[in-house]
């Protein structure tokens, strides 16, 4: 939620600087805060992982490349891990 709203807040206040006539040190200060919340790939270690739909199907491609299965289940019922989302 925070990270939302500093984008926003970034947002708008590249509107408001847009109005003004900003100069170029301006543009730069806004995109380089927000770069600096965007997340680090180390972040998203956990969308890089080669999710399957089912347990099925996780064995048999476990089986075929010789490698282990890291099993999460979710336990309420707008759990989605699949797409992304728990």
């Amino acid at each position: 939620m925070k990270t939302k709203l500093l984008i926003v807040a970034i947002l708008a206040l590249t509107c408001d600087a847009g109005v003004y006539g900003a100069d170029q040190r301006d543009v730069k200060s806004i995109l380089d805060k927000f770069k600096s919340v965007l997340p680090q790939e180390a972040d998203l270690a956990l969308y890089q992982l080669d999710w399957m739909p089912t347990l099925k199907a996780a064995k048999e491609k476990a089986a075929k490349e010789e490698r282990p299965i890291f099993l999460v289940v979710v336990t309420n019922s707008f759990g989605d891990l699949f797409s992304g989302h728990c």
